[in-house]
């Protein structure tokens, strides 16, 4: 018995619905088919894949490790289909890309407006997450691309990179923070921190660590992490913590009258901001046409402080 595309796109409809009586109505089949082909799935799982209670049907164990090959399985299925379709001139799918916080600000804008107006068929789906996360997702497939930040320890073995841009981070406060016009780390050694984390990993907490290392500080003081740039900039706007990160930030829209740099001498180290995809697998026509946008946009950016 092999498992088919009708049983996954039937399984993924009862895990999303919640119920086989929603799955039906929503793929318009009856509910006894779907019964029928979640039996044989179980039947080749070796066990059930959902609990079923009046609240509806949950997935079990194997289910979750189920859904998971489904949807990697049904993903590649709607890119296939949306690149024969756009191979033959229709420009017409979706197009899923990961985008660090920087790149957010300095990119995403203007190249959303550029890109609707060659391909206004198009779905484009952004997702914003540590770059440590969004290149798990471009591995496993879930992004077509990412914009991320690469340091050296980053694990992209796997991916195929080019450089967009440097990013600079500077240490943040709230406009009228106490310490908003020092000029040293040795006189913020006594401030609380809020930091950008890496989920799993502590990377914006060692850049941070490390500058105040080499300044031979004591470790800094961190009452919180976050695991979102803005969650960060909104913990520094609203009270008297400082934060090490991408210095144009301080200038976006959002926080630009609520936060500054503090103008330290000491300075971290650049981390390139690269694009992301899987090495060997090609992508989209759409998302080749929106990947090369951004390298272009990106190239005609200004340099944000001398080398």
């Amino acid at each position: 018995m092999e498992l088919t595309l009708t049983q996954l796109r039937m399984f993924v409809a009862v895990a999303e619905s919640g119920s086989l009586r929603a799955a039906a109505r929503r793929l318009d089949v009856a509910q006894s088919g779907i019964t029928q082909q979640l039996r044989r799935l179980e039947a080749q799982a070796g066990g059930p894949l959902f609990e079923r209670d009046v609240r509806g049907a949950r997935l079990t164990a194997i289910g979750e490790r189920l859904r998971m090959r489904a949807d990697l399985i049904l993903g590649e299925c709607r890119k296939t289909e949306d690149e024969m379709r756009q191979l033959r001139g229709e420009l017409t799918g979706r197009v899923s890309l990961g985008l660090a916080a920087e790149a957010t600000m300095r990119l995403f804008p203007a190249l959303l407006e550029s890109y609707r107006e060659r391909c206004p068929r198009i779905d484009v789906h952004l997702t914003s997450a540590t770059s440590r996360v969004l290149t798990s997702w471009v591995r496993d497939g879930s992004l077509d691309f990412a914009l991320a930040l690469t340091p050296p320890d980053a694990d992209i073995h796997d991916m195929e990179t080019m450089r967009l841009f440097d990013s600079d981070v500077a240490v943040i406060a709230r406009r009228g923070h106490p310490l908003e016009r020092a000029r040293t780390l040795a006189d913020l050694q006594d401030a609380q921190w809020v930091s950008t984390r890496q989920r799993g990993g502590g990377a914006a907490h060692n850049k941070l660590s490390m500058l105040f290392d080499a300044a031979q500080l004591a470790p800094p003081r961190i009452a919180a992490t976050t695991e979102a740039v803005f969650d960060t900039l909104h913990c520094i706007a609203a009270g008297d913590y400082l934060g090490l990160e991408p210095a144009g930030l301080a200038g976006h829209p959002f926080f630009r009258e609520h936060v500054a740099v503090v103008p330290i001498v000491e300075q971290a180290a650049r981390t390139p901001v690269c694009l992301l995809r899987r090495a060997g697998v090609p992508l989209t026509p759409a998302a080749q046409e929106l990947a090369t946008m951004a390298v272009s946009f990106a190239r005609m950016l200004p340099a944000q402080r001398d080398a």
